[in-house]
């Protein structure tokens, strides 16, 4: 009987998953936002391949050595930028609507538990999410492809997987953020605030807010400032996409320029170095990508279960 429940609970989760994929899947907002990226991976891909064009002619070979992922760096800026607004826009007002609507209630009125509801929901906003993801590789990829008429290796194949998790669990800490936020607030406006406001705080300005606050203690803490900024940097989840992508620790504002031709590992991009090299010198920031969106998703179960949903 148990099972029966749990497979008849599962399919019911599949079918609140596809309402929630085709939703986000038409809402503008949403086709806005996909639009933008997919231009902005597409133009800085493009820029990119001329810049590799133009090493090769004046006969220097940058890092990763290799013109396919090297346009792949640039992608990696532009999804620090734009990864975390497509999470927050498939998770910022996913529970509230529902409460507005009075869904929720109509929804409990039938053999549909709690548990059900939110499985549903963050299966379908994961599962756009990494259509989404896809699609932004496949673009960069294709556009390497087309402009270089380069082929792509087995082991270059093995790095653009690799950077493809790394991205997409980058975008499912700010969908996490987002639904957390989305069940303990109660009007979409705030929500998407909310939302923007940490997206700038952790993605955009960390770097800034970091170097503004070195200088800031500078003068009063004689000692352990560089400790301080450090410890700090941990709780950013694009300084640990960063470092894991192109080696940097940061690609927001005052994140610095390129840094290629140093010794030092340039991320999973890097092919001087072997992917056993890449995980022992980046393990931790691997560990943190993969927790904090977890921990997210539990969090906002957790709290949906024992949330008062009526509107």
């Amino acid at each position: 009987m148990r099972g029966k429940r749990m497979n008849c609970d599962f399919e019911k989760a599949l079918v609140i998953a596809q309402k929630e994929f085709a939703d986000h899947l038409w809402s503008p907002i949403f086709l806005s936002l996909l639009g933008t990226l997919i231009i902005a991976i597409f133009a800085v891909t493009y820029r990119e391949v001329l810049q590799t064009e133009l090493y090769s002619q004046i006969g220097q070979i940058p890092v990763p050595s290799s013109a396919v992922l090297e346009g792949f760096y640039s992608t990696s800026l532009m999804m620090t930028w734009f990864g975390p607004l497509v999470g927050i826009a498939l998770s910022f007002d996913s529970v509230i609507k529902e409460r507005k609507s009075a869904s929720l209630n109509v929804l409990l009125t039938h053999p549909v538990f709690r548990d059900t509801i939110i499985l549903g929901k963050m299966l379908g906003a994961v599962l756009l999410l990494l259509v989404v993801m896809l699609a932004s590789s496949g673009i960069s990829l294709g556009t390497i492809i087309l402009l270089l008429g380069a082929k792509v290796s087995a082991m270059e194949l093995s790095r653009i997987a690799v950077w493809f998790i790394l991205t997409f669990l980058y975008a499912l800490v700010f969908l996490g953020i987002g639904l957390v936020c989305s069940i303990y607030v109660r009007e979409a406006t705030d929500s998407l605030v909310y939302n923007i406001v940490i997206w700038l705080t952790l993605s955009i300005m960390f770097s800034w807010i970091l170097t503004f606050l070195s200088y800031s203690l500078e003068p009063v803490v004689s000692a352990g400032v560089q400790d301080i900024t450090d410890s700090l940097l941990a709780l950013s989840p694009m300084h640990h996409y960063a470092e894991l992508s192109t080696g940097k620790t940061g690609l927001g504002w005052g994140a610095g320029g390129g840094s290629y031709g140093r010794d030092s590992m340039e991320g999973i991009l890097d092919i001087r170095f072997t992917l056993a090299q890449w995980l022992k010198e980046f393990w931790t920031n691997l560990v943190v990508l993969f927790i904090a969106p977890l921990i997210l998703l539990i969090a906002a179960y957790l709290k949906f279960l024992r949330e008062d949903i009526s509107a």
